[in-house]
């Protein structure tokens, strides 16, 4: 018998998955007990071809997938299984989750293993539900997303993703917002190099000094404003070394730039826009502008449009389970979100649960905002891929 998995949904069996997986310690690049944990729980509930994907230095990332007719269309629900480390200040061991008014504390709970559960719980009602699609639905668990998103580039290289139309992902959010594209992160090395003489002397080229002066300008570079999203670019200086502690005027210092850009924005241009500001700065020193070496490329800006069905059906969905109109926002940082929508072709949306504390003490995920995103993913598996009718 077909049940509507969306009415047999259970907030209980969301909070039982919150615990479950925030009991798993999972801090980045220690993944791998969480990593079994859902490599066999997706066996257990019965998704197809389930496969681990190792990542070098980490856990493996884990997929799945619900079946349905090849030829039909693919839809991928994602959450990534690491957290960061676990910092000062908390009241409570942040491996034991505990609940109070209303709030399920413990590390992680909000991001993102509240989302994770939420994806989890979807998938067992749907495969409870006896609902054979009229798509493939991919079920994907990725380590790293904290780091460097290598887990992610594992799923994208595997090849096990070609076709995949549309994607979702539970990362925290807010209420009534539905995030439709993400900006885009680079981190620039800027070295200075001088030239060193004694400091009791009015000789020498201080790079300091110089490196100082750049900083300091950088403060007025035009970053851009999105009228859509009405959201800016981003610049903060996060690191500032120069050499040496004897008597002798610096002759090198390193800066680096961390450096949000736009939908529309490339890195050349946010590399050129510093470029102008040295130049303009008119120092003595020599300088060497490069960009942060990563084992994985650059996470790029992206934004799905609108008016797209993908879009379209899951505002129409949060909606409906919210009751109030949503608004389309664009995420502030990055996240495997911008690798699966660039480098692996996907739309990718992102809605879940709310919460606070995000990589802080004390975090925790509002219980009562599970269900409604658990409800949404259910639906939009359910619109975007049909159900499959038998011969």
């Amino acid at each position: 018998m077909v049940r509507n998995p969306v009415n047999t949904l259970k907030q209980e069996r969301i909070v039982e998955l919150v615990k479950t997986l925030v009991a798993i310690p999972s801090v980045t690049n220690q993944e791998h007990e969480i990593a079994n944990w859902v490599y066999e729980h997706f066996k257990s509930i019965g998704l197809a071809n389930v496969q681990k994907l190792p990542v070098k230095d980490s856990g493996d990332s884990v997929i799945g997938w619900l079946g349905g007719p090849a030829e039909g269309p693919t839809l991928m629900f994602n959450f990534h299984l690491d957290t960061f480390p676990v910092c000062d200040g908390w009241n409570t061991d942040p491996f034991t989750p505990h609940i109070e008014n209303g709030r399920l504390y413990g590390l992680g709970s909000h991001d993102m293993k509240g989302g994770g559960a939420c994806v989890l719980a979807a998938v067992e009602a749907l495969v409870a539900s006896g609902i054979e699609l009229g798509g493939r639905l991919v079920i994907s668990g990725t380590t790293d997303e904290e780091n460097w998103s290598r887990g992610a580039h594992a799923l994208i290289n595997s090849g096990l993703l070609k076709g995949c139309e549309y994607c979702l992902i539970p990362e925290p959010s807010f209420p009534a917002m539905l995030t439709v594209g993400a900006r885009g992160r680079h981190v620039f090395h800027l070295t200075f190099r001088g030239q060193a003489s004694h400091a009791a002397y009015n000789a020498g080229i201080n790079a300091v000094l110089d490196a100082a002066r750049v900083v300091v300008s950088l403060d007025g570079i035009d970053l851009g404003f999105d009228e859509q999203f009405g959201i800016s670019g981003s610049l903060c200086v996060t690191s500032f070394h120069g050499s040496g502690t004897l008597i002798l005027v610096p002759e090198k210092a390193h800066v680096l730039v961390d450096r949000h850009i736009l939908p529309g924005q490339s890195s050349k241009e946010a590399a050129a826009q510093i470029e102008a500001v040295i130049k303009k700065a008119n120092i003595a020193s020599a300088h060497e502008l490069t960009w942060d070496e990563r084992p994985t490329p650059a996470p790029l800006p992206y934004v799905v449009p609108a008016d797209s069905l993908l879009v379209r059906t899951v505002r129409h969905n949060m909606e409906h389970e919210l009751g109030r109109p949503v608004s389309l926002v664009l995420q502030r940082s990055v996240a495997d979100t911008n690798h699966f929508a660039v480098y692996g072709g996907i739309p990718t949306l992102v809605w879940g649960p709310q919460g606070g504390n995000t990589c802080q003490a004390n975090e925790y995920v509002e219980i009562d905002s599970l269900s409604a995103v658990a409800k949404t993913y259910i639906q939009t598996a359910i619109d975007l891929l049909g159900i499959h009718q038998k011969p």
